[in-house]
């Protein structure tokens, strides 16, 4: 039986060859051995690309739960490293612009902004910036 790690090892080159069926199995594995082992922080990194490949097939509501549960993890953990919060609101916000939830997306836009801004990822905040901007016509947030 393969590890966690490795399964997310095989997802992702499954994923940079166009196989995003494979790639989701793959991460589908990693997850739940992550799950059994309690290892909620890596589950919720998990669970969050197979929303990214979701997203990717504009398969936007089988992706939103995926991306709330680890959300949801990532906001009950003390340990949770800003940069994997910020990671998955930035496509959560794309999500949400994508199905017309203009003030969810917004939302997102400027709590990811904020994260970024502590890390000081500049082009994070150009990101968020734009699409702010793109939600509000031209006012910058």
């Amino acid at each position: 039986m393969k590890s966690a790690a490795e399964l997310i090892d095989e997802g992702r080159r499954a994923r940079a060859a166009g196989d995003r069926d494979s790639a989701r199995k793959y991460y589908a594995e990693a997850a739940a051995q992550y799950r059994q082992e309690g290892l909620t922080l890596a589950w919720a990194h998990a669970i969050r690309h197979i929303a990214d490949m979701w997203l990717e097939e504009s398969e936007f509501e089988t992706a939103r739960p995926l991306y709330e549960d680890a959300l949801e993890a990532y906001r009950a953990s003390l340990e949770t490293r800003v940069l994997d919060l910020a990671n998955t609101l930035r496509p959560y916000a794309l999500l949400n612009a994508a199905v017309g939830d203009r003030e969810l997306a917004r939302a997102s836009w400027l709590e990811a902004k904020a994260l970024y801004a502590s890390l000081r990822v500049e082009e994070g905040v150009a990101e968020c910036q734009q699409h702010l901007a793109s939600l509000q016509g031209t006012k910058r947030e």
